[in-house]
């Protein structure tokens, strides 16, 4: 079969796409054709080697969509979809016209996705799950602050906090584009000179504060974020893409009653995301969340040039899809 090898780490530019003998089957585990996969940011990382406890060689990817075509009798033939921190990184990942997983590791897919709608959602939407629902513990009528709502897990952060009964300000980068964002989902938009985030903030809530905000930049907006909050906000960290430190004034934190709470899903299983997905299913069947609007597809052989343009930032979530499906 084909996919994603690397035996060393290096730039994008130099992925391609090799013949690999399959794996073994072994037991307890079930084998995914894949069908769609996502490129996240977190793969370009992988396949430059910013992960410590990297394993070499390895199959890149995160996130997939497929189908089973060997396991328990139960699941082949099912339609699935998954995501793990370990796939990729300390084991073989997605990147591959196959995968051999644990059974425990694949999740039933919605069957309002497409393949391709399915493997986008993966990264993006746990990691907003990890925020919103297993760190800080939003409940309906909560103001929610998102930083960097114009990405993917912006996205899926304002689309779960809807869901979930909150209210969103969305914090967008000095000229993205205001279409990234769908503003009839938001109680406010502000950008990120970060001038007007407080007025923002202030006229969602009357005064009172956020209760929950969501920083995947890093340092530059760590301040104004933790200004935004009322009493007993919590601040979810996910990323430091744009800085690592940033000052903290331990007083102001203690008398606010204030809580920094770090996300990080890297840490987690595929069988950990498989239990996420399991609860993000029915939210996507009803509707009541939406996968990303705009997904780009190339054939696994045009791996390279898919991985740069996620590298350099794309608007659309990038998808490779196996046996020249495009």
């Amino acid at each position: 079969m084909k996919a994603l090898l690397i035996t060393a780490h290096g730039p994008p530019g130099t992925l391609k796409a090799v013949d690999v003998a399959r794996s073994a089957l072994p037991e307890g585990h079930v084998r995914v054709r894949i069908e769609a996969a996502a490129v996240n940011p977190s793969d370009v990382l992988s396949a430059e080697g910013r992960f410590s406890h990297a394993v070499l060689p390895r199959a890149l990817g995160r996130d997939f969509a497929g189908r089973v075509v060997e396991g328990p009798a139960e699941l082949v033939g099912a339609e699935v979809w998954g995501s793990g921190g370990d796939l990729g990184i300390s084991r073989d990942g997605t990147h591959a016209e196959e995968i051999v997983l644990p059974t425990a590791g694949v999740s039933r897919r919605p069957s309002s996705l497409t393949p391709e709608q399915a493997a986008s959602a993966g990264v993006p939407f746990i990691t907003a799950w990890c925020c919103l629902v297993d760190a800080a513990g939003l409940t309906a009528g909560e103001t929610v602050v998102v930083a960097g709502a114009a990405g993917a897990v912006g996205w899926a952060a304002v689309e779960l906090a809807v869901a979930l009964g909150g209210r969103v300000v969305a914090l967008l980068k000095d000229g993205s584009e205001p279409a990234r964002v769908d503003r009839s989902r938001l109680a406010g938009l502000a950008r990120s000179d970060l001038g007007d985030l407080g007025t923002v903030v202030h006229q969602v809530t009357g005064e009172t504060g956020a209760q929950v905000a969501l920083n995947g930049v890093g340092a530059p907006v760590f301040r104004p974020l933790l200004d935004s909050l009322g009493p007993r906000g919590r601040l979810c960290v996910y990323s430091a893409a744009a800085g690592r430190e940033a000052p903290l004034d331990l007083f102001d934190l203690y008398r606010r009653r204030l809580r920094l709470l770090g996300v990080n899903t890297v840490a987690l299983s595929a069988e950990d995301g498989a239990r996420i997905l399991d609860q993000l299913r029915p939210l996507f069947e009803s509707g009541r969340v939406r996968p990303h609007p705009r997904i780009e597809r190339h054939p696994l052989e045009d791996a390279a040039r898919a991985y740069e343009q996620v590298a350099r930032g794309s608007a659309s979530k990038v998808v490779l899809v196996p046996r020249g499906g495009v």
